[in-house]
């Protein structure tokens, strides 16, 4: 619509673009955009009035919009411009500094001091027109009036203005750009300027406390701490804070006698990051025991704005241990007798024993894992059923733990189990591999109605018992060595008696022998040379095969006859001791215990 003539640009060049002018402390002017600045805000609607065109909003569509009046071949036009600014992310915030930030694109005349000027208007429901301008209210400033002609970058102090617009609670701000007072219809101080933008720096009071915490424990109503020392935690966060700036912050902790509000106590914390969890640790001598407190704390920025106080936490401070707890049990009582039995439980009363503030009991038996239980009432009692594992002598230890957490000393309730776990009687323990076995369960309790049993680990078994109380079973184990059977009764009111186990050992290792090469007889032996015959002879029936090994050397394997028995030779190539192994081997698989021995080859002659 206009443009700068290169007459004038010569002269705007000509006076300098690094001399920087303030008007009146109200106005910036630099080459350079501001580094304070942490937010640009952008108008929400940029547009501008024509008095030749009076009822037509115009919006700015490339950046820029005239102001003051202007010819073309239309004829004569005056101009404003009309910029809105959202203010609602700012609500209750700090404007720490707002700065306009425009520019000239182009001056009409630079021989013509600027008469730039900014005015807030109500802010209107559509872009307004000449004819149907919004109501000004006040002027914010004048814009740089002696920065050079011309100048691309200009900055302009709005933070007292929007402070104001935020602090009455507006949603929005609207600002009038336009050419001061008779000079607005004077075409030589007309010129076209760069939407208004602004740079702005705003803090938001830190949020409230997050919850709060002591010794590590969220406060609850009427807490109980075991020290009068405690420490004291919460976790504080501040809208300000983002990727992009780490908003820092101090936790002001204060508590004060929860009956004597005046004798407060604040202590600060040091800076730390905005969302971790700050902590005080309440030195020695300011906490008494049995004394009721009450704290709270708020956060605190580096602009000076604090959060609201957190809600109160109440907690009573008591050190003091509570006495040894009773312990009393008629199924298990602490006398010089013997009483239940593995399995079978019985009730264990634990008793205050005078503290009035136990709430709850801690409990085990000899290399169990601690239980609780918690009182009837403060200072009652519990009651609990716990069965014993084994039988002898057991103790059960029980300690008492208050409100706060103190927990006293142990009291060991000491009581005999009864064994209950059936006898067992062999009826044939020379039995071999393969054998079978008579077994015969007796009982150790009155009135046993059933016995459950297991060889090795094969499946459990159930036996009825006689009117005697016993029962007998037959087994035929075909495990090489070591064997078990394990056997527990039951009772007719389904009470389970301890486990009884017999072990007996299946030999099953063949024997070998030779005559030219006696074994395990030291320095005794054919010469070396001589062959020698080894005869293997079972260990358990049905051996159809031996494997050996001789001198370490790979496994042979040498069939059985009918008897089970087998022989091979070997002719031992030097004079030394040599080592044999062999075991025996079923057609089923099942394989015997393995025989070593050694025999010697002599020196030649």
């Amino acid at each position: 619509m206009f443009d700068l003539s290169r007459s004038t640009w010569r002269r705007f060049l000509g006076g300098g673009l690094a001399t920087l002018l303030a008007a009146g402390g109200a106005l910036l002017a630099t080459g350079q955009p501001a580094t304070a600045a942490l937010t640009y805000v952008a108008p929400t609607s940029a547009s501008f009035t024509d008095s030749a065109r009076p009822t037509t909003a115009f919006p700015v569509t490339d950046g820029t919009a005239p102001v003051g009046t202007w010819q073309d071949a239309d004829g004569k036009h005056t101009s404003r411009a009309y910029f809105t600014f959202d203010l609602t992310p700012y609500r209750h915030k700090q404007v720490i500094k707002a700065v306009g930030m425009t520019g000239e694109t182009s001056v009409s005349d630079c021989d013509k001091p600027r008469a730039l000027e900014l005015w807030r208007t109500d802010t209107p429901a559509t872009m307004p027109t000449w004819q149907d301008a919004p109501t000004v209210r006040e002027k914010v400033g004048d814009v740089a009036p002696t920065a050079p002609c011309g100048i691309d970058y200009l900055e302009m102090l709005l933070t007292p203005a929007l402070q104001q617009a935020v602090d009455a609670g507006w949603d929005s701000v609207t600002y009038l750009a336009r050419i001061g007072g008779d000079l607005e219809e004077n075409k030589h101080h007309a010129r076209r300027i760069k939407t208004l933008g602004i740079s702005l720096e705003a803090n938001g009071a830190p949020n409230a406390p997050g919850a709060s915490s002591i010794l590590g424990m969220p406060c609850t109503t009427d807490m109980f701490v075991p020290e009068a020392t405690p420490y004291l935690t919460t976790v504080l966060t501040d809208p300000d804070h983002d990727s992009a700036h780490a908003e820092r912050l101090t936790a002001t902790f204060a508590w004060w006698p929860a009956d004597r509000p005046a004798d407060r106590t604040e202590r600060t914390t040091s800076w730390q990051s905005s969302g971790l969890s700050f902590r005080y640790d309440v030195p020695e001598g300011l906490l008494a025991d049995g004394e009721t407190y009450v704290f709270v704390v708020r956060a605190t920025d580096p602009n000076g704005a604090v959060s609201i106080w957190s809600p109160e936490c109440r907690f009573t401070v008591d050190t003091t241990s509570p006495v040894t707890p009773t312990v009393s049990s008629t199924d298990y009582p602490d006398e010089n007798d013997w009483y239940g039995g593995p399995g079978i439980p019985g009730e264990f009363t634990f008793g205050a024993n005078g503290s009035t503030d136990t709430v709850r009991y801690r409990y085990s038996l000899p290399s169990g894992a601690f239980a609780e239980v918690a009182a009837d009432e403060p200072g009652g009692s519990a009651t609990v059923s716990i069965a014993p594992l084994r039988d002898g002598p057991q103790y059960l230890s029980v300690q008492a733990l208050d409100r706060a957490g103190n927990i006293s000393a142990v009291t060991n309730h000491y009581f005999r189990v009864r064994t209950t776990s059936p006898t067992i009687v062999d009826g044939n323990p020379t039995a071999g591999f393969g054998e079978a076995r008579t077994l015969t369960f007796q009982p150790r309790m009155e009135n046993v109605v059933e016995y459950t049993y297991r060889l090795n680990d094969g499946p459990e078994q159930t036996v009825a018992a006689g009117t005697d109380g016993t029962a007998t079973v037959t087994i035929t184990p075909t495990k090489p060595g070591w064997n078990d059977v394990d056997v527990r009764s039951r009772t007719v009111d389904n009470l389970p008696s301890g486990e009884a186990n017999h072990r007996f050992y299946l030999a099953t290792k063949p024997t070998v022998s030779s005559v030219e090469y006696p074994l395990n007889t030291p320095l005794t032996g054919a010469p070396a040379g001589t062959p020698g015959t080894f005869v293997f002879q079972p260990g358990m029936p049905g051996v159809t095969e031996y494997v050996y090994s001789i001198a370490f050397g790979p496994a042979q394997t040498v069939a059985a006859g009918p008897d089970g028995s087998a022989s091979m030779s070997y002719t031992p190539p030097t004079s030394k001791i040599y080592r044999i192994t062999v075991y025996g081997r079923t057609a089923d698989g099942i394989v015997s215990e393995t025989f070593t021995g050694t025999f010697y080859a002599g020196k030649a002659s």
